[in-house]
């Protein structure tokens, strides 16, 4: 199998399988914070706390990896030697750097959350 097409399908993967812990952290989020007794428990605050700061920490960890992979990229480049193929391979790459912590906050949440 091509380069290209392993990491397409390897970010393809990455994004339905966040879809699908998304939704579970979603859904599980809206009953609990849906409910307004819920958010005067302390656990209630604690789980508004959370979703925020592991956002912002998420989107801060991906704008990191995303300049570290970027930076590899422009170092294949200014090698030369690059490919079409080796283009559409380190922009994927970018896109996967910066999207993975995202991806595995939405995981573990899903996991938490389920566990009850």
């Amino acid at each position: 199998m091509p380069r290209f097409t392993e990491a397409a399908l390897g970010a393809a993967t990455l994004s339905a399988s966040t879809a699908v812990a998304a939704s579970v952290t979603i859904a599980h989020r809206m009953m609990l914070l849906g409910d307004p007794a819920a958010l005067a428990l302390p656990s209630g605050q604690i789980e508004a706390v959370r979703m925020v700061a592991e956002k912002m920490n998420a989107a801060t960890e991906g704008s990191v990896e995303a300049a570290f992979e970027t930076g590899r990229f422009m170092m294949r480049s200014a090698f030369g030697g690059v490919s079409p193929d080796d283009v559409a391979h380190g922009l994927v790459a970018i896109g996967v750097a910066a999207t993975r912590p995202a991806a595995r906050r939405a995981r573990a949440n899903a996991r938490r959350l389920s566990r009850g």
